[in-house]
């Protein structure tokens, strides 16, 4: 039994939608698509670990994309997407009941970061997001960072994402990462 649980957010603790936002936004506003794209590629990847504020990086986008609504409103829109999903939840409980801690370790900006975790509070110990840390979980630094502000070894550890690369990554520090299908993957433990 590992003593930390982490659980990447969006395809694990949140439930899969399908497709990306970005997409599903394109194409209800008629927003072009290749700048959409553009955007969470570039400034976005900057959003996501902090280097740049996403309510500014969007001010001036949204009208091109024909959003005439505020920036609140938008990613009032885009988050109202995230869905627990009530299974990982419980799971992640029955961990917690055995003395597992279990947290969320995500890729997120700080505002969607926020409503996420007004979402989780109370049902995790806690978080470790991109957006405070300063890298992403494809990078090894932040599985590193996230080992050291536990103060516990990598073999303590065990890790789901639906994203092979940060399986991969959080591997080559030795933690026990899982690419996660479905919650058949947590019950095992």
């Amino acid at each position: 039994m590992p003593k930390v649980v982490l659980l990447d957010a969006d395809g694990v603790v949140l439930k899969k939608t399908d497709g990306y936002f970005s997409d599903r936004f394109a194409e209800e506003y008629g927003a072009p698509k290749e700048d959409v794209l553009e955007f969470f590629r570039g400034p976005f990847k900057l959003c996501q670990t902090g280097k740049a504020d996403l309510k500014e990086e969007l001010k001036d986008r949204l009208p091109a994309w024909g959003w005439s609504k505020s920036v609140e409103e938008f990613l009032e829109y885009w988050f109202e997407e995230a869905r627990l999903d009530d299974d990982v939840v419980a799971v992640a409980q029955t961990f917690r009941e055995k003395g597992v801690k279990c947290y969320l370790a995500t890729d997120q900006e700080k505002y969607r970061k926020e409503y996420i975790w007004k979402k989780l509070e109370g049902k995790l110990d806690g978080s470790f997001i991109s957006s405070d840390i300063g890298f992403t979980k494809s990078q090894p630094e932040f599985f590193a960072a996230v080992l050291q502000q536990l103060g516990v070894e990598s073999s303590d550890v065990t890790y789901f994402d639906d994203d092979q690369h940060n399986v991969d990554t959080a591997k080559s520090l030795g933690i026990d990462a899982h690419f996660y299908t479905s919650i058949g993957d947590l019950k095992k433990y």
